[in-house]
């Protein structure tokens, strides 16, 4: 169809103010990582998953809940092997989040394709195409027209840059009650492909190895589940697109060499969180240091990557929600292999620890932060929703 109907329609540009108000670390580190991981965006959702069948013609190889079983925890995305006489592969994942949206629309369109793009490479996919469900309230509002042109501008300028189509949206409009309107909500959906679906990676750590942190934090809490709790405003995380497709081709190309054991994007709640969710499929701890993160490339355990001076408070290390990052479990034998790969794409590379025991110990420059038995944090994370309805 040719020469529709246009609309002009008034919009409004109007982003929420973004500065990182003045707030005091944690008194306690433990009840705040637990009361994260108990809130209805963070905990299990496992009760809801199960309600589906997500195996439905018996093509699904890769789950929305991975790991070992009786221990499994969210993954990033789910694999379905399509045709029968091929081992190639199909990733698919979803992702937006409403409460970057409310604060400024551009960057939380930006980072929902950016999330997507983080969810496909952690299974081993590369993205191939994009679908859009754009939710939002009544365009004849300026205020809510200016939300749509901001995500559409966001929407197509990283589309554009990555090179992924969109195969297929639709647009929601006039979702409002008497007492107002939703999020603006772009859910963006994304299929990535895997030339080998006995390849995939999943979330669930598999062994003692060591745990790194590839990607850049910054203080950009807006938005973020921490700052929910602490009730103040903060900056929304941007996105560097170069930067994103640097890291998409990087990880996948330690994950072809075997570098990568187990991989888990960072999200909603942050490292800690992303950690808790790996250690907790896998049934493995981690003894963790945060003490390198804030530089380039941080790494004590070889001489010649230098260390630079970065202060950053170590909440902010454990619970900002950058975009473009992922944890990663490297197999320690192709662990010097995988740092200076990384270094040679110039991304950030960050030594957090290593896996093993039946604990979550995470300390900042010698300073204990959390030190929690896995069996407590699994009886919180697994009961948050249920304790959340009821």
């Amino acid at each position: 169809m040719v020469d529709g109907v246009r609309y002009n329609r008034i919009y409004e540009i109007k982003n929420k103010e973004e500065k990182l108000e003045r707030f005091n670390e944690p008194r306690n580190y433990e009840e705040t990582f637990l009361s994260i991981l108990s809130s209805p965006n963070i905990a299990s959702k496992e009760s809801i998953i199960r309600r589906y069948d997500h195996e439905v013609g018996g093509r699904t190889v890769l789950k929305p809940l991975q790991g070992e079983i009786g221990f499994s925890s969210h993954g990033d995305a789910s694999v379905i092997k399509p045709l029968e006489d091929s081992y190639k592969g199909l990733a698919i994942t979803s992702d937006v989040n409403p409460s970057f949206m409310k604060i400024n629309p551009y960057k939380g369109s930006l980072s929902a394709v950016d999330e997507v793009c983080r969810n496909l490479v952690s299974v081993g996919s590369l993205p191939h195409s994009l679908a859009d469900c754009l939710n939002f309230g009544n365009p004849e509002k300026p205020l809510v027209m200016g939300y749509f042109h901001e995500s559409v501008r966001a929407l197509g300028e990283i589309a554009r840059e990555l090179g992924l189509p969109y195969s297929s949206g639709n647009v929601s409009f006039y979702n409002e009650t008497p007492e107002g309107s939703i999020p603006p909500t772009p859910v963006i959906l994304g299929v990535g492909i895997i030339e080998d679906i006995r390849r995939s990676i999943t979330s669930d750590i598999k062994g003692r190895n060591p745990i790194y942190l590839i990607g850049e934090t910054r203080e950009e809490l807006g938005g973020s589940e921490y700052l929910k709790i602490i009730g103040v405003s903060g900056v929304v995380p941007d996105v560097n697109i170069k930067v994103l497709k640097r890291s998409i081709e990087a990880i996948l190309k330690e994950m072809a060499k075997g570098n990568i054991a187990s991989c888990h994007d960072i999200s909603e709640g942050g490292i800690a969180v992303s950690l808790a969710e790996m250690c907790l499929g896998g049934n493995i701890g981690v003894d963790g240091d945060l003490s390198g993160m804030g530089e380039m490339i941080a790494n004590r355990r070889f001489a010649n990557l230098k260390i630079g001076d970065f202060q950053m408070r170590s909440d902010i290390k454990l619970f900002s929600e950058s975009n473009t990052r992922w944890i990663v479990e490297v197999n320690k034998k192709r662990e010097e292999e995988f740092v200076e790969d990384l270094k040679d794409r110039r991304l950030g590379c960050t030594y957090l620890g290593n896996a093993g025991g039946d604990r979550i110990r995470i300390s900042d420059k010698k300073k204990g932060l959390i030190d929690i038995p896995l069996d407590k944090i699994r009886d919180i994370w697994g009961k948050g929703l249920e304790k959340f309805l009821r």
